[in-house]
């Protein structure tokens, strides 16, 4: 899909609850799918999609699925608001090579290249979710690399020979 893509069809001129009460209207046999198309205003072919299950999951967006489950990407981004705002928060590459381990590690199959989800993947995700991707500052940076457990460990270790040392116990 192109990074400006455009849509060409007018498809938001009626609603999920239109097209379910059309569907359930032409499976309980009370009207044809060319007279719900007509009343509702939704296309025929829409309708009987949905009837005969043609058209594989169900959902109340435009469009295609998700590469990943809907509640696999609102966990992922759940997390990333967490980690972002506890400083820690991941480059667009880091969140790509996240995404891609767990696809492997889980056997998902998804549309994505050796497993690993492309530019306009994040492009898209970022959109859906409301992320945004800032630049890193130093503080950040350092954060990370002091608290990584080494160096906690290692100041941990220094107070209790301190406090050792100096008979506070």
């Amino acid at each position: 899909m192109p990074r400006k893509y455009i849509r060409k069809s007018d498809r938001s001129r009626y609603d999920y609850d239109k097209l379910t009460e059309a569907v359930n209207a032409v499976k309980n046999g009370t009207i044809s799918a060319y007279t719900a198309s007509k009343q509702y205003n939704i296309p025929r072919t829409t309708i009987v999609n949905r009837v005969y299950d043609r058209k594989g999951l169900k959902s109340k967006t435009l469009g295609r699925c998700t590469a990943l489950p809907r509640d696999v990407e609102e966990t992922l981004a759940e997390n990333l608001h967490v980690m972002e705002k506890s400083g820690f928060g991941l480059t667009r590459k880091e969140v790509i090579e996240l995404v891609g381990q767990y696809v492997v590690k889980n056997n998902i199959k998804t549309p994505f290249k050796d497993g690993i989800p492309g530019e306009d993947w994040f492009i898209a995700f970022k959109n859906r979710h409301g992320l945004s991707v800032k630049k890193p500052q130093a503080v950040e940076h350092a954060r990370r690399t002091a608290c990584r457990p080494a160096v906690i460990y290692g100041y941990f270790d220094l107070l209790e020979k301190t406090i050792n040392e100096l008979g506070l116990t």
